[in-house]
């Protein structure tokens, strides 16, 4: 078989292996528990259309990803850890194939495959792919839009355009409109772009207007219109029928609070200017040791080079000019970021400017320098940190990590005697290993500290004989694990009143909400508390209080 499609099988299978292995063994943390209760509640309502938490209408995010959900519960028997997270971890392999095509087309077979595993082992592209939210899914439908614009920009006027739009409208429907406002401005900057480079030879205004004719054509008059039909027909159902509280939060409003009115006026996620520029290294570690001398243009400016920064700067600019601002929205800066890092990795050194050198062998240094101190690791916590955290677990399956840490200084020693011929391709096959041991090995077995797991079972043991008058206080997102929902009382007073009446027997509540509310009934479970916790962790804690003189039902 030919070199590169045996090669490309190989990088899909392990990214596959990364992304899948072990996917369910954790509990839902953070913002994952709405997708899955949605989904979970959406199943068993039968209703697509009508997003709830608990019962309660919920409108916050599209619902495109909460089917994709509840298409993965048929797998799995039903909206589990697994089904949850499936979604993003398929969508994640997809999104390292589609980047391998760009890159080809770009570059060549060996910078397209370095590029493909770059993305799969940058840290931010694999939390997410292993997590259940719709992040990686935008990441992949933008990436998917600019790969199809890249490949036909040429053949305007054909098919393809509705195609384009399709997809930019369906990732709209995972997240929010950054599925349109993303791949257009990507598309819109390298028209600019172009018509910028030829305005000597043809004139900015004639470039402009044959670099732009994939918009500029009868295909678009019927592209756009169907894809906003297929973006706003879910929103448009929803506003008929459905649950409490669907009239007042419908989904064309939190459409446009959370895309239009978040971009130039949050009302949270509100971060510094700069934070993009800090962030980046961290999403994109450890291949953000090579960004800074992937920024520097070559010596030759190539058309593969000039898509890829253009691609990389408009969603950074895009990014760092809305208002509102979190580390994880950057994720969709992940693929161009790695078709650059893995352009100057490849790159001959009679290629690349001096500082360019200089910087890529800084960035060696960098990742030898990691390699070798990540054997810390393997020291107990009780031999090195203070207290209370030298109660720390000790590092889960030592022996596995102390092979594979051998194996990298080894390869790390080899290198710098010169011994290593293509270090790039060693490092990729590092770095699977290494995450493969972080999230299939340790992150499960490191989820045994986790209390909020055991708590909730020991919740549902407790009031299996009386479920229907367990009501939660401030602890909404825990009505996943409980496997049902259950009456939500944002009010004490209110509570309080129920309690005496015996509408309520038991409450599920976080800690920091309990102080200044009396209620009548008195802790009977409480979350385990580890030593390590602080302040914060603690006020987070959950609870379950048991009215102290129950009357009938």
């Amino acid at each position: 078989m030919p070199r590169f499609p045996v090669a490309l099988t190989l990088l899909l299978l392990a990214t596959a292996a990364l992304f899948l292995t072990r996917l369910g063994d954790r509990g839902l943390t953070s913002e994952e528990v709405r997708w899955a209760t949605v989904a979970r509640e959406m199943r068993a309502s039968g209703d697509p259309v009508h997003p709830t938490i608990n019962g309660t209408a919920y409108y916050d995010k599209p619902v495109g990803s909460y089917w994709l959900i509840v298409a993965a519960s048929g797998l799995t028997g039903g909206v589990t850890e697994t089904a949850a997270r499936l979604p993003a971890a398929l969508a994640g392999v997809l999104g390292v194939g589609l980047l391998v095509g760009l890159a080809r087309r770009l570059t060549d077979d060996r910078t397209a495959l370095l590029a493909g595993a770059v993305l799969a082992t940058s840290f931010g592209f694999v939390v997410y792919a292993r997590r259940a939210t719709a992040d990686v899914e935008t990441v992949v439908g933008v990436l998917a839009a600019v790969s199809l614009y890249q490949r036909n920009a040429a053949r305007p006027g054909r098919a393809w355009v509705l195609v384009l739009w399709a997809i930019m409208a369906v990732t709209s429907l995972t997240k929010g409109l950054l599925g349109f406002a993303l791949p257009l401005a990507v598309l819109g900057v390298d028209t600019l772009s172009l018509a910028f480079a030829g305005r000597r030879e043809t004139g900015f205004i004639a470039g402009l207007n044959a670099h732009a004719r994939w918009f500029f054509n009868p295909w678009t008059l019927l592209a756009v219109p169907l894809a906003v039909a297929v973006y706003f027909a879910p929103f448009m159902l929803s506003s008929v029928g459905g649950p409490a509280g669907a009239g007042t939060a419908d989904g064309l409003a939190m459409v446009w609070r959370e895309n239009v009115r978040r971009f130039v006026a949050p009302h949270n996620h509100v971060g510094p200017v700069y934070l993009y520029a800090g962030v980046i290294f961290v999403l994109a570690a450890p291949w953000s040791a090579f960004l800074p001398a992937a920024l520097v243009p070559p010596v030759r400016r190539t058309p593969g080079d000039r898509f890829a920064r253009v691609y990389f700067w408009t969603v950074f600019a895009f990014f760092t000019l809305a208002a509102s601002r979190r580390s994880y929205y950057l994720l969709p800066v992940l693929p161009a970021a790695a078709l650059l890092i893995a352009g100057t990795l490849t790159a001959p050194p009679q290629e690349l400017r001096g500082l360019a050198r200089r910087l890529r062998a800084v960035g060696w240094a960098v990742l030898a320098v990691a390699v070798v101190a990540s054997g810390i690791a393997l020291v107990p916590p009780a031999w090195v940190l203070p207290a209370p955290y030298d109660t720390f677990p000790p590092l889960p399956y030592p022996a596995a990590f102390a092979v594979g840490w051998l194996a990298a200084v080894a390869v790390v020693g080899l290198g710098l005697r010169g011994c290593v011929p293509r270090p790039a391709g060693f490092a990729a096959v590092i770095a699977f290993a290494a995450f493969g041991y972080g999230f299939a090995v340790a992150w499960p077995a490191v989820d045994d500290q986790r209390t909020r797991r055991t708590f909730l079972a020991d919740v549902v043991a407790r009031t299996h004989a009386d479920p229907d008058r367990l009501a939660v206080f401030h602890a909404r997102d825990s009505v996943f694990e409980l496997g049902r929902t259950a009456p939500d009382y944002p009010d004490g007073n209110r509570l309080a009143a129920d309690l005496r009446d015996g509408r309520v027997r038991w409450v599920l509540a976080r800690r920091r909400y309990l102080a200044g509310v009396n209620l009548p009934a008195n802790i009977v479970l409480e979350e385990a508390v580890r030593p390590w916790d602080g302040v914060d962790q603690v006020g987070d804690k959950l609870v379950l209080l048991e009215v102290t003189s129950p009357a009938g039902p």
